[in-house]
């Protein structure tokens, strides 16, 4: 990979400065960034099959260029910015059965997860939180920053939260219940409505990051086992929930949101800000992209319902096309696919993974139970799937 040189020269007071001491054409710059895309790999290619990401949407880049230099951190200055997220909000929660959504647009769950475990902790003064093993790693960030006491637990059969395990770890000391619509590993879902039969006053956090832009799709298409119904604030111990528009919603990088039901939004993150063009801020971040608000209205609006199912029946009828093929290769499915993510037992998948990487394929592993992940988003297509199956079905008679 070519470089531009970078000199080194120091000031007088002997600071080393890497950036060189003249400017360099917009021709040369161009051509270094053009260097470093190269070193990508490009969703467009179809060969990325581990990923939760995928080509945002044309109408969300544009709409993120336009809106690209306005910060809705201090939001007197782009009120415009301010009434787009409003939208977006609404929409979000129209989605996943909140009907007065309250909450802000964030750089993705993680940052969702962190906040709403802070709220959780402030709102009920206890420090235990509850999460199965299968809940993304943010928790786990989460859970240091905040100084709380990790309960995690047990899955069961269906690889979702144990309800006997639950049950054994409630107590006066639980601040959360964190559950999941959609695990990163599998893309299953947690029994969230007989959580929250059991939880009593104990708040409960859907990661629905992934989930969220698909289990409503998969609902009005029927494709959805009864098991899984009953996920989002429909239950009325849901408090808060984490979604993603950069993930199915094919919105721009990073785009997430906190939902949050009517009196969890002001006064549990407020911090004074008095030189902004608000006196409060409510979010963890103080600079908030107006770009990915932007972005992730112009998509969520240009495709509407109509279009969000036909993505989601595309990448199922995918998804369900390849567990056939890897049935055919004798590759048993860990559970059938609850969306468009599908995982099949083998017993060394880390070879298999970096096998498949030397061909230029990206996919995806888990270790427990051991197994190759593959998530079916937007920009993969069969003729890709079909060029990935017979360079796996080669590097699985070599493992």
């Amino acid at each position: 990979m070519n470089r531009l040189l970078i000199s080194i020269s120091r000031s007088p007071h002997g600071r080393a400065f890497l950036m060189r001491k003249k400017g360099v054409s917009r021709e040369e710059v161009a051509h270094r960034l053009d260097d470093a895309m190269s070193g990508n790999v490009d969703f467009s290619s179809g060969r990325i099959m581990g990923s939760m990401c995928t080509s945002p949407h044309p109408m969300a880049v544009e709409a993120h260029m336009r809106f690209v230099e306005s910060n809705l951190g201090n939001p007197g200055l782009c009120e415009g910015t301010l009434e787009l997220e409003r939208e977006v909000i609404k929409m979000l929660g129209g989605l996943v059965n909140l009907p007065d959504p309250h909450g802000h647009f964030l750089s993705g769950a993680t940052e969702a997860n962190i906040t709403a475990m802070y709220i959780a902790k402030k709102l009920t003064g206890r420090r235990k939180v509850i999460f199965p093993r299968s809940a993304h790693f943010s928790v786990h960030k989460a859970i240091d920053l905040m100084n709380m006491e990790p309960v995690k637990i047990g899955l069961d059969d269906d690889y979702r939260l144990s309800m006997d395990d639950l049950e054994d770890s409630l107590d006066d000391d639980v601040a959360m219940v964190f559950a999941v619509a959609g695990t990163t590993e599998l893309g299953t879902v947690d029994p969230i409505c007989m959580i929250g039969d059991k939880v009593n006053d104990v708040p409960i956090h859907v990661d629905a990051a992934f989930g969220g832009f698909v289990l409503p799709f998969l609902e009005e298409l029927g494709r959805v086992d009864e098991r899984f119904l009953g996920w989002d604030f429909s239950v009325e111990e849901v408090s808060t929930m984490a979604m993603d528009p950069h993930k199915m919603g094919l919105a721009t990088i990073p785009s997430g949101a906190l939902l949050k039901r009517k009196g969890l939004e002001k006064g549990t993150l407020a911090v004074p800000s008095p030189y902004l063009t608000m006196p409060i801020s409510y979010t963890l971040s103080g600079t908030r992209a107006s770009g990915a608000v932007a972005g992730a209205y112009a998509v969520m609006t240009h495709l509407g319902r109509e279009g969000y199912l036909e993505v989601v029946r595309s990448v199922m009828d995918e998804t369900t096309y390849l567990m056939k093929r890897l049935l055919e290769l004798s590759m048993e499915p860990v559970i059938d696919p609850v969306m468009n993510i599908l995982a099949v037992h083998h017993n060394d998948p880390i070879s298999v993974q970096e096998r498949m990487r030397e061909r230029g394929w990206f996919i995806s592993r888990i270790e427990d139970p051991k197994a190759l992940r593959f998530v079916i988003m937007p920009h993969v297509f069969r003729g890709a799937l079909d060029d990935m199956l017979k360079d796996l079905e080669e590097v699985l008679r070599g493992v």
